[in-house]
């Protein structure tokens, strides 16, 4: 409550102070049994105001004031003076009551502007760290599609690279496997016990060296195999000798040598079983495995 407004109660209490002293004295000097009646009163209303810890906390001055009041009334010389001076004590002490609530009220109203200040600056920044979770949310949902849609695109670019390179070894009869490109390269590779190319391999190694030529980025890892006919010693030497013979037609047409791998193998892995001539013809063998982008050829040796 500001200045103008405790200044207009002021002049409003003395308005009233000064009807409740003119009010006493037209009764005149009435029986003793109404002046202690008002002063009784005048005693309860004071300890009511005495009683209230708002008067005592918040209006001490005009509690002290209705005290000195109710002591001049208990200390008055006739019932018209006691009369009078009750009726003072009793509105005082209303005043104090009055007064310690306005206060209060006053209090409780900054009280409360400062918890709805409070709960609007929490509410405020609830707001924000929603928009920011949300943001957040649809940031990652963002990241997350996108990846997925470049996931997308990879895999349907190796699918079509796969698809294009598949068609482009179709005549040397290339199959897909997860080590990569596998071929093998002619139908009879090698003479028994020998390890040079057959004419028909030799022009088919030709083939694969223009493929790998316009493909730099891939490896080859080249795997010689025999027959069953031999010691393990002898097959073992002589499918790493028919490795070796791919790898130098690649190499001789064009293929740097970095990017080819050989190894043998002998007789341990047969194509087909070696139970007749044409078959063990079959695994006299050289198996040509174009690598995936970037794959090293020790990655896929076989245990």
């Amino acid at each position: 409550m500001n200045h103008l407004t405790w200044s207009s109660m002021g002049r409003g209490l003395g308005i009233l102070l000064s009807l409740s002293l003119i009010f006493p004295l037209s009764v005149g000097c009435g029986p003793s049994k109404m002046a202690k009646d008002q002063l009784e009163k005048a005693r309860k209303t004071y300890e009511q105001a005495k009683a209230d810890p708002n008067a005592t906390a918040l209006a001490p001055f005009y509690l002290t004031d209705a005290e000195n009041a109710l002591q001049e009334a208990e200390q008055a010389g006739n019932s018209d003076e006691m009369i009078h001076l009750s009726y003072v004590a009793e509105k005082k002490a209303q005043i104090a009551m009055t007064i310690a609530e306005g206060k209060k009220a006053e209090e409780n109203i900054r009280k409360l502007n400062t918890e709805t200040a409070e709960l609007l600056a929490q509410k405020k920044k609830l707001d924000q760290q929603r928009e920011l979770e949300m943001k957040r949310s649809q940031m990652e949902a963002e990241r997350a599609r996108l990846a997925a849609k470049m996931e997308a695109e990879r895999a349907a670019k190796a699918k079509a690279e796969a698809d294009m390179l598949m068609k482009e070894l179709s005549e040397l009869k290339a199959r897909q496997t997860e080590r990569g490109i596998v071929l093998t390269i002619g139908e009879v590779l090698f003479a028994f016990a020998k390890a040079d190319l057959s004419s028909k391999a030799d022009r088919n190694v030709y083939k694969l060296a223009k493929f790998l030529q316009k493909y730099p980025n891939r490896n080859v890892l080249i795997e010689g195999h025999t027959d069953n006919i031999g010691s393990e010693e002898y097959n073992q030497d002589l499918s790493q000798r028919r490795a070796e013979s791919v790898k130098e037609k690649l190499v001789g047409d064009g293929v740097g040598p970095d990017r080819i791998t050989t190894v043998g193998y002998g007789k341990k892995y047969p194509a087909v079983s070696n139970d007749t001539d044409a078959n063990r013809a079959l695994n006299r063998r050289v198996e040509v495995i174009i690598l995936h982008e970037g794959v090293q050829a020790d990655t896929q040796l076989r245990e």
